[in-house]
């Protein structure tokens, strides 16, 4: 399945509510939409998301719905480099051409 970052961004005095309202979110995540990892600024500004999906636009949707002090959730398409994923090979396959 495609893995997709999930860029947050929050303002630092929003921590605490957007860390209860993610928390209080993620059962209700829907069918197709699996957290892989999580990722937390130091800083207490933002985070990273690493989710499986065949539908990105839905992890947008969930999370600016169910957290807006996040923000609009930005997602980016991922390559799995270490270990090895299948997309990786597809791309050393067409750089071995």
């Amino acid at each position: 399945m495609p893995l997709f970052l999930a860029i947050h961004v929050w303002e630092p005095e929003d921590f605490k509510l957007v860390g209860k309202k993610v928390i209080e979110s993620l059962p209700k995540l829907p069918p197709g939409l699996k957290l892989i990892s999580s990722l937390i600024d130091a800083r207490k500004t933002g985070g990273w998301c690493v989710y499986e999906t065949e539908n990105p636009e839905q992890l947008v949707e969930f999370w600016d719905k169910h957290v807006p002090e996040m923000g609009k959730t930005q997602v980016v398409p991922l390559i799995q480099f270490f270990p090895p994923g299948p997309d990786l090979y597809k791309i050393l396959h067409e750089l071995a051409k």
